[in-house]
């Protein structure tokens, strides 16, 4: 007997007698690494489908290995047989209570979250566009002071042009509520506020001739001098290069806010324009409901009386954010607030409705110790005659304030096919959890799940032409 190297693939003895054993054979030049290695790879990925058993006999010098035959005819009947199989779906009719309960327990919450909640609650038939907005505001109103040991503020009247700073800005409005001024600043040498760091000092020799003090004001000339603003004047600082005399709230810290009490009945009028560019539409929050001059002239906002108009008191808008209590507080240090304007609009023709809805609230924290409120510092420049000379001055202003944001958001929706369609197959889909969930049930749950599965799943063998599988070798020809 020839001895070579090689793989059987035998067939069980339930598929064919023992007697007559089917063996593929094929000659081969490969080396042997070779043939080890592509037999065995088809015997991993057909054999388990075909029912192969699967051995290699190894040539130890006493036992025979046969050399080994495989037509190519029944390698292509072969992967034709797996990856052309084709699987249906069987109807199996369960006749059971409690299954069939729960399958259509499960189908009709299908059908009432598509049909009730996607489609008609949540309007899954209306193609939806995100809202376009620009806004401006306007503010009216006015305030008294009667402050004479204040020369900066004194005795005088206040209108929007005054406490409205800057005129415009972009979806937001400040209204100053309480500012410390210090007016008639120039450019000369004066003492350093105190407690800033290298602004206090003992003799000039603290005191660094050129530097910079750092969150100060100026540039140090080298000497030491009093602080004639401290009670008393007895306090020394740096002296420096500046804007003279230089800021100093101390004398101010405590007092209320100047306009606070007048600002109550400050009134904005909030005019917001809008449009959904995929449907072409327009619209105003100044609409037909208050599309009347007069009705402008005398209407204030209210939530449940005026709900569409569009001016507003601004302690109402505290009052409507829950912070009327502090308003006080917001006047002094100052705050941030929002306003939010919302858009859902609904351009069906047979259901149209697109009015705004108005919200506030505060954005700032207004308990926090570091640094509260909302403040910031600006000057008014003028020259003057001085000794024969154009001398320039400022009046510097820190002011504390009220910032209004204004946020415009919101969608509108109009009817199309497309996302109806889209959620009405969504639906269709969905269907299917009543099936996936009863097969779990048969299937593992139930006392009968072995019949269950058996009338479930069924192979049918067709092609019988794919296993023509013939043994060439006798049994009697291997040699143990």
């Amino acid at each position: 007997m020839p001895s070579r190297s090689g793989v059987c693939l035998l067939l069980p003895q339930a598929t064919v007698p023992a007697q007559h054993f089917d063996v593929i054979h094929m000659a081969t030049n490969l080396p042997l690494h070779f043939q080890y290695f592509f037999l065995s790879s088809l015997v991993l990925v057909f054999a388990p489908r075909l029912n192969f058993q699967a051995f290699l006999l190894s040539n130890d010098g006493t036992s025979f290995r046969p050399e080994i035959s495989f037509r190519m005819g029944n390698v292509c009947h072969t992967i034709a047989g797996v990856l052309l199989e084709y699987e249906t779906l069987k109807v199996v009719h369960i006749r059971s209570k409690k299954v069939g309960f729960i399958n259509r327990i499960i189908q009709l919450a299908v059908i009432c979250y598509v049909i009730g909640y996607a489609i008609i609650y949540e309007k899954g038939y209306q193609e939806t566009d995100q809202v376009t907005s620009g806004v401006t505001a306007k503010l009216k109103g006015v305030a008294f002071t009667d402050l004479p040991s204040d020369p900066g503020i004194g005795q005088r009247i206040w209108d929007a042009a005054d406490y409205h700073i800057p005129p415009q800005q972009t979806n937001a409005f400040y209204v100053m509520t309480n500012m410390h001024m210090t007016p008639f600043q120039k450019n000369s040498t004066c003492a350093e506020k105190p407690g800033l760091k290298d602004s206090d000092c003992s003799t000039s020799a603290d005191c660094v001739a050129g530097k910079l003090v750092e969150s100060g004001d100026g540039r140090m000339t080298g000497n030491c001098i009093p602080y004639n603003a401290t009670p008393g004047g007895n306090r020394m600082t740096c002296e420096i290069i500046a804007w003279c005399p230089v800021e100093d709230e101390t004398p101010n810290k405590g007092r209320a806010a100047v306009l606070g009490e007048d600002a109550r009945n400050f009134t904005v009028f909030v005019k917001n324009s809008i449009e959904f560019k995929k449907f072409g539409h327009q619209e105003r929050n100044i609409g037909q409901e208050v599309n009347n001059i007069t009705y402008l002239q005398n209407c204030t906002y209210h939530p449940t009386n005026d709900p569409f108009c569009p001016i507003f008191r601004l302690e109402d808008i505290f009052r409507y954010a829950d912070n009327l209590g502090q308003w006080s507080n917001a006047t002094t240090q100052g705050a941030v607030m929002a306003i939010d304007i919302i858009w859902n609009c609904n351009l069906d023709s047979w259901q149209f409705e697109c009015l705004p809805k108005y919200k506030f609230r505060r954005v700032d924290n207004p308990v926090v110790q570091l640094s509260p409120g909302f403040n910031f510092r600006y000057a008014r420049y003028y020259k003057l005659q001085e000794d024969g000379a154009v001398v320039q001055y400022r009046d510097l202003t820190k002011s504390y304030g009220i910032l209004f944001l204004i946020n415009v958001e919101g969608q509108a929706g109009k009817f199309s096919p497309v996302p109806l369609f889209i959620n009405l197959g969504t639906g269709l889909a969905l269907l299917s959890v009543a099936t996936v969930m009863c097969d779990f049930i048969t299937l593992n749950l139930l006392k009968k799940k072995e019949i269950y599965r058996d009338k479930k799943y069924e192979n049918v063998d067709v092609d019988d032409e794919l296993l023509p599988l013939k043994l060439n070798a006798d049994e009697s020809s291997y040699n143990t």
